[in-house]
């Protein structure tokens, strides 16, 4: 709480060492199977496991042509000999009318020790094709490092010499508030723009970083990974498709009102929503619990959802309740509620929530969309009035009475009297 907040403390969550990882590596396997293996190489996430537990797992996601082969994948925590087998691959054909044929495969490793580094390797075949480390989630005793980077597939040099320097920092996670990929959120710009600045086998400012197989990425959707449509991108909401996040938000229908359409044919959008399964279009919101700290990632520059809505607001405060224990409270709002920016246009429709969130005590909101850094003093806000009707659009002005605690400066003063929101929109 934001109150009870000590110096050390926040300096022990920003700034703490994590446990290590090590570099992945593509290995030639004895029929000479190397990088042909992949379409994208092997990436750890942390599936529907929003909360913490004595026994942790990860998941291990990659893509490959069709039919590959016999997949399977073995792992051991740091200090164990023996490898702990795991044939309970899963695997999603990505077929439907206009895509790239491709399957998304995914292994569960299980049971983890919690911040504990595991080994993984997955064999094609019988014979190991790919080898890396990542730590499993912390749990609330445990200090853990983290990275929060929007708007960051661009595909451009400024992006891999980003992705070098978070890992050299060596987080746990990386949360990107949305903008995974521009400019459509297309399977097709996940592999020119994406996955190359994250997946490279040895780290350098001109390559990128290994970062997706040694950390847990999770996020939120932007602008550019929503408003594709199927009529004219049939590889567009990609989002669905190759992440692996919570499945506890509150949008559960695909006719629910709050949910942005795919527009496209029938045919299409069946196929669409068949391959995502249950991730689509709950995985557009959602939290999940990392050391001492609850995270709550939310669905905002969408045009058809409205947090007015009683049971948008209803989820999100018994969420944030529910997270009584956790010494930490963040948002992640790729709209941002508070912005200086003047080359974007003000959208302040994420302002309707911000009641909920002093209540709780939230203590930082994160924010993309701006492609810029911004912090501000902690504040409180009050609306000038409630607004009426649903708050849809992303341009949507909510006006209000500020109150700044500028005494707060993390040094001498360290318990804020209110909210910090930081816009962190400049990741490539």
């Amino acid at each position: 709480m934001p109150g009870q907040l000590s110096l050390p403390s926040r300096r022990d969550f920003l700034l703490t060492t994590a446990v290590g990882s090590v570099a992945s590596s593509l290995l030639v396997a004895s029929d000479g199977t190397t990088e042909a293996a992949f379409l994208v190489p092997p990436y750890v996430q942390l599936g529907d496991a929003p909360h913490a537990t004595a026994e942790e797992s990860l998941i291990v996601m990659w893509h490959s042509t069709p039919k590959r082969g016999v997949w399977v994948v073995e792992f051991r925590s740091a200090g164990a000999v023996e490898w702990t087998k795991s044939d309970r691959v899963t695997t999603t054909a990505i077929d439907g009318p206009g895509l790239p044929p491709h399957d998304v495969s995914q292994c569960v490793l299980s049971p983890l020790r919690p911040g504990v580094p595991v080994e993984y390797r997955v064999l094609l075949n019988g014979s190991a094709v790919f080898a890396a480390s990542a730590p499993a989630r912390a749990s609330a005793p445990q200090a853990f490092r983290c990275v929060v980077m929007g708007d960051v597939g661009a595909g451009s040099p400024e992006q891999k010499q980003v992705a070098f320097q978070v890992h050299s920092r060596r987080p746990e996670f990386v949360l990107i508030p949305g903008d995974f990929v521009y400019n459509n959120g297309r399977i097709s710009e996940y592999r020119t723009s994406f996955f190359p600045a994250y997946t490279p086998t040895m780290p350098s400012p001109e390559a990128g970083a290994p970062l997706l197989s040694s950390c847990c990425f999770l996020g939120g959707r932007g602008q550019h990974d929503a408003e594709a449509s199927l009529t004219t991108h049939p590889d567009g909401h990609a989002f669905f498709l190759y992440w692996s996040f919570p499945l506890n938000g509150p949008v559960t229908l695909p006719e629910s009102r709050h949910v942005y359409p795919l527009a496209g044919t029938a045919e299409r959008q069946e196929a669409f929503r068949r391959t995502a399964g249950k991730r689509f279009p709950r995985m557009s919101s959602f939290s999940f619990d990392w050391g001492n700290s609850h995270w709550v990632v939310l669905d905002t520059w969408n045009p058809r959802i409205d947090w007015t809505d009683s049971a948008l607001r209803e989820w999100l405060q018994a969420d944030l309740a529910a997270a009584k224990d956790g010494t930490w409270k963040i948002v992640s709002s790729y709209m941002p509620p508070f912005s200086s920016s003047t080359r974007f246009p003000q959208g302040q429709k994420m302002r309707v929530i911000v009641d909920l969130l002093e209540a709780a005590g939230v203590d930082l909101v994160f924010s993309g969309y701006a492609h810029s850094y911004q912090r501000t003093y902690p504040l409180r806000f009050r609306p000038d009035a409630n607004p009426v009707g649903p708050v849809t659009d992303p341009s949507h002005l909510v006006p209000g009475t500020f109150t700044f605690d500028k005494r707060f400066d993390g040094q001498t003063q360290t318990r804020p009297d209110g909210i910090i929101y930081i816009v962190s929109g400049c990741g490539g």
